[in-house]
């Protein structure tokens, strides 16, 4: 079976816990059943531990949502789809160690040209199910509170009226607090909003957005910090955020006066194989912290952008600064999630 996206009126208009698990106890399996195949499509895929614990979570989450009941109450299933969110959080990590540890162990074969789309694909993937299960969790926990029945704002964990400036404000200040937790230097971060056409504010779900900026201003306060040669230099280089929209768009720009990414890294910021972070394979990930990470934080977060329709994209000017630009689709009843499907692909390749 193939995995069927979703449009989001077909998401909103399941905001009764018993109609969205319905889906999920049919739809989630067979995403899970698809990364399953692709660890195994990986010759000696056992010989890689990170992708034998991936294999074994998933293969424990796709038993227990095939055989959960959902009658006569939805507590079984909720606390199955619980578990199942909760186990999948660590799997973005060691997608990027399995990736280390297969290039590392054998060479080119499993260079970026095969590890950076098949971990592209297992994510986007990953994205799609745990926005189903975060949307189900949220419904339940609306019923439960009654707050749908009180007109609650949130459909889900979808905003229908998401402040795109306040979020990048709120995440600024955040950002600002564990750069100087781990640098001991706080960059001025400024967020300007540009509203002569349309207001900033569109339907989309925050919780990615927060992702997506958490990343991007890390690693504009990190560079910041580490270029600067005094507290003084810091306030010098300030990190600006412009918010502007127009009636199908959002856009986000951050910019930094860092000096720009090195001339030898290129494009490589977008691979699953290359972090700043505890460089070489044999201490790959011994050094992330909540700053630096371990080399996924930016093409995770293109990813997230990509589920909706949106991009992420970045400009380094050497010896200036880095730009990156966020474009993010105002969120419609006929956009559709962008799912993985490698089924499908094989099919358009043969015809």
């Amino acid at each position: 079976m193939q995995p069927r996206p979703l449009s989001m009126q077909e998401v909103l208009d399941m905001l009764d816990p018993q109609r969205i698990a319905k889906f999920l106890h049919v739809e989630v399996p067979i995403r899970i059943a698809e990364r399953i195949r692709w660890i195994q499509d990986i010759p000696n895929w056992e010989e890689i531990q990170e992708l034998r614990d991936i294999h074994t979570s998933h293969m424990k989450v796709f038993r227990d949502l095939r055989l959960v009941q959902r009658r006569p109450t939805l507590d079984a299933f909720t606390a199955v789809v619980q578990h199942a969110l909760h186990a999948q959080q660590p799997v973005r990590h060691k997608v990027a160690l399995a990736m280390h540890r297969l290039h590392t162990q054998r060479g080119e074969e499993f260079g970026s040209d095969f590890t950076d789309p098949w971990a592209d694909d297992f994510l986007l993937n990953c994205i799609g199910t745990e926005m189903l299960m975060s949307q189900y969790l949220a419904c339940v926990t609306m019923e439960d509170s009654g707050a749908r029945q009180r007109g609650h704002a949130m459909a889900g964990i979808i905003d229908p009226d998401c402040d795109v400036a306040q979020i990048c404000r709120e995440t600024a200040m955040k950002v600002q607090e564990i750069t100087e937790e781990h640098t001991g230097r706080c960059p001025f971060i400024q967020v300007e909003v540009f509203q002569e056409r349309a207001i900033p504010r569109f339907s989309y779900i925050p919780g990615f957005l927060r992702f997506i900026m958490t990343e991007v201003l890390k690693n504009s306060c990190r560079a910041t910090a580490e270029v600067a040669k005094s507290d003084r230099d810091v306030q010098k280089r300030p990190i600006n955020v412009i918010v502007c929209a127009d009636d199908h768009e959002v856009a986000i720009r951050v910019s930094d006066r860092a000096r720009g990414i090195p001339f030898g890294v290129g494009q490589k910021v977008w691979s699953y194989l290359y972090t700043t972070a505890g460089k070489g394979p044999s201490n790959y990930g011994q050094h992330a912290t909540s700053l630096a990470g371990y080399g996924i934080g930016l093409p995770l977060s293109r990813l997230y952008a990509r589920y909706l329709g949106g991009s992420l994209n970045l400009v380094s000017l050497p010896g200036y600064g880095t730009s990156v630009d966020l474009f993010l689709r105002r969120v419609n009843a006929n956009q559709v999630e962008i799912v993985p499907d490698n089924d499908a692909d094989d099919s358009d390749r043969r015809s």
